[in-house]
C-alpha cells in the first residue's frame, strides 16, 4: 500500500477504535456514575441526535474548500478537547453538554474523511473497502483491549481509553495525504438546498438509507438484550458480535473485486435483501445457535456491502462538487434519523409486544428498503 494509503488506513483504524470504546463501554461508564437507565437512554439519544445536523453543517464548509485537511484536523482536535472534558464530568447537565460537543466533532469528521479518501483514490475508488477495513480492525482491537483494561481496573478507565483513541485520531489527521483535486468549490455556492433535494433518485436513496439504518438501530440497541433473554451467556454474545465484524472485514477486503464486476444498483439490492433475511432469521430462530451464527454472516451484506455501496453511490446522485455533502446526507438521514427512529420503535415494540417483535420491525424496514431499491436511482447508474 502506498504511503498515503497507509495514512488513510491508520486514520480509519484510530477513528473506529474510538467507536470500539464508546459503543460497547460508555453506557457502563454512565451506569457506574450512578445515572439511571432512563437518563442513560436520554444521554445516548442526545449524542445520536447531534448526528442528524452535524454532518450537514460540516459539509457546507467542506465542499467549499479546495483542501479539506485543515478542517479534518480542526474536527479531530475538537474531539480531543471534548474527550478531555468527559474525563471529569459527573453531573447530568455537564455530561449532556460534553457528549453533544464530542458528537459534533465525531459525527462531522467521518463524511469529510470518506470524501477525502475517495478523492485520494480517484479512479481506483472501488478499492475503498481496503482502506475502510482498517476501521473494522481498529474497532475489534480497541474493544478487546478496553474490555481487558476494564476487567482489571474497573469502569474508571473507560474515559481514559476513549481519550487515547481520540488522541491517536487527532495525531494521524496531521499526516493525511494530499487528495486529487475535486470540483471547484465555487460550483457549490449557487446550488440551493431545494435544488439538492430535487435531484433524481436522491430522495429515494435517502429513504433506503433511513430504512436500512432504522433496522440497525434495533440491532445495535437490543441484540445483546435479545440474546440474554434467550439464555445466551456473555462470552457467547461477545463471540456473536465479533463474528459479525469478521464477516464485515471479509467483505471490505473482497470489495474491490466485487465492486469492479457488479453494478452499484444491484449490490444495493443485495445488501438490503441480506438484511431482510438476517432480521427474519433472528426473529424466528433465536433458540437455534447454529442458525444465529449463520445470520451474523449476513453482516457482510447489510453493513459492509451497504456501507461501501452508499459511500460510492451517494456522490453520483449529486452534481460534481458535492462530495462531502453526499456523505453527510447519508450519515444524517441514515445513521442519524434512521438510527434514532429504529431505536425508539424497537424500544416500544420490546415493551408492548415482545423481544421478537423488535426484529420483525427491523425486517419490515429492510423489506421496504428493498422495494425502494428495485427501481434505478440515478442519472449515473442503472441496474
Amino acid at each position: 500500500m502506498k504511503r498515503g494509503g497507509l495514512a488513510l488506513g491508520a486514520g480509519y483504524f484510530a477513528f473506529f477504535a474510538t467507536v470500539g470504546v464508546f459503543q460497547p463501554y460508555w453506557p457502563a461508564h454512565l451506569s457506574a456514575l450512578g445515572f439511571s437507565a432512563a437518563t442513560i437512554g436520554v444521554l445516548l439519544g442526545l449524542f445520536n441526535a447531534v448526528r442528524v445536523a452535524s454532518p450537514l453543517v460540516t459539509a457546507v464548509f467542506a465542499d467549499r474548500m479546495t483542501d479539506r485537511r485543515p478542517l479534518m484536523v480542526a474536527l479531530g482536535f475538537g474531539m480531543l478537547a471534548s474527550a478531555a472534558l468527559l474525563l471529569g464530568v459527573s453531573s447530568v447537565v455537564w455530561m449532556a453538554l460534553a457528549l453533544a460537543l464530542y458528537g459534533l466533532g465525531f459525527n462531522g469528521l467521518l463524511p469529510v474523511y470518506d470524501a477525502h479518501a475517495l478523492d485520494w483514490l480517484g479512479e481506483g475508488r472501488h478499492h475503498y473497502g481496503r482502506l475502510r477495513v482498517w476501521g473494522s480492525l481498529g474497532f475489534v482491537v480497541a474493544s478487546a483491549v478496553t474490555g481487558l483494561w476494564v476487567q482489571r481496573s474497573g469502569t474508571v478507565v473507560i474515559p481514559w481509553a476513549l481519550l487515547l483513541g481520540v488522541l491517536a485520531t487527532a495525531g494521524v489527521l496531521l499526516w493525511m495525504p494530499v487528495a486529487r483535486p475535486h470540483a471547484h468549490p465555487k460550483a457549490t455556492l449557487s446550488f440551493s438546498a431545494k435544488e439538492l433535494l430535487a435531484e433524481p433518485g436522491l430522495l429515494r436513496f435517502l429513504g433506503i438509507c433511513f430504512l436500512q439504518m432504522a433496522g440497525f438501530g434495533a440491532y445495535y440497541g437490543f441484540y445483546t438484550l435479545y440474546l440474554q433473554s434467550h439464555g445466551y451467556q456473555a462470552a457467547v454474545i461477545g463471540a456473536y458480535w465479533a463474528f459479525a465484524v469478521v464477516a464485515e472485514m471479509a467483505m471490505f477486503l473482497a470489495g474491490p473485486w466485487v465492486l469492479a464486476r457488479v453494478s452499484l444498483q444491484r449490490l444495493l439490492q443485495v445488501a438490503v435483501f441480506g438484511s431482510a433475511v438476517r432480521w427474519a432469521v433472528v426473529a424466528l430462530y433465536p433458540d437455534h445457535a447454529t442458525v444465529m451464527w449463520c445470520a451474523q454472516i449476513l453482516h457482510l451484506a447489510g453493513f459492509a456491502l451497504f456501507h461501501s455501496v452508499s459511500v460510492l453511490l451517494a456522490p453520483t446522485l449529486l452534481p460534481s462538487g458535492f462530495g462531502v455533502r453526499a456523505q453527510a446526507l447519508v450519515s444524517s438521514v441514515g445513521w442519524g434519523a434512521g438510527g434514532i427512529v429504529g431505536s425508539l420503535m424497537a424500544g416500544a415494540l420490546w415493551t408492548w409486544v415482545g423481544p421478537s417483535a423488535v426484529f420483525v420491525g427491523a425486517w419490515v424496514f429492510a423489506v421496504l428498503a428493498f422495494m425502494l431499491a428495485l427501481k434505478p436511482l440515478s442519472r449515473a447508474i442503472s441496474a
